[in-house]
């Protein structure tokens, strides 16, 4: 595992941990290992683009809230546990941020600051869809 993504893993994990934190949400194991396992999917998906054979790293593709969209479907189809989706989302989403502050260039994107741009809008996006998806979540773990 290289150091890029140790800490796009830790930044993933912060961004979990604080998003519980203020919706007072109880850590529990089940909600470290669901939301810990698809946060860490979430910060490793936008590096498909490298294992896909896109031909170039930071797709707009891949280092969008596209994946996010895609993974939500796949959630609400299969009627899984919307705390994945709230992890994905959480991790991508520090995925892109990490991007910003580390000057990550989108590719298609013209312009120093609009690859910036771009990322700042998809982050925001993310944490929105996460924030929206967490009262489904929070209705269901109140039942158990």
């Amino acid at each position: 595992m290289t150091t890029d993504r140790l800490i796009h893993l830790l930044i993933g994990i912060i961004f979990l941990f604080i998003f519980l934190k203020v919706l007072n949400i109880n850590v529990t194991m089940r909600v470290l290992l669901i939301g810990g396992f698809s946060a860490a999917l979430g910060t490793w998906v936008s590096d498909w683009d490298l294992i896909l054979g896109i031909g170039y790293h930071r797709s707009p593709l891949t280092h969008s809230v596209l994946p996010a969209l895609m993974f939500g479907w796949l959630v609400y189809k299969v009627k899984l546990d919307a705390l994945l989706m709230i992890g994905f989302c959480l991790g991508l989403s520090s995925h892109l941020f990490w991007d910003i502050i580390d000057y990550g260039n989108v590719q298609w994107i013209k312009g120093g600051n609009s690859d910036r741009l771009f990322l700042l809008i998809n982050c925001i996006i993310l944490l929105v869809i996460a924030f929206a998806v967490s009262p489904k979540y929070l209705e269901r773990s109140s039942r158990y």
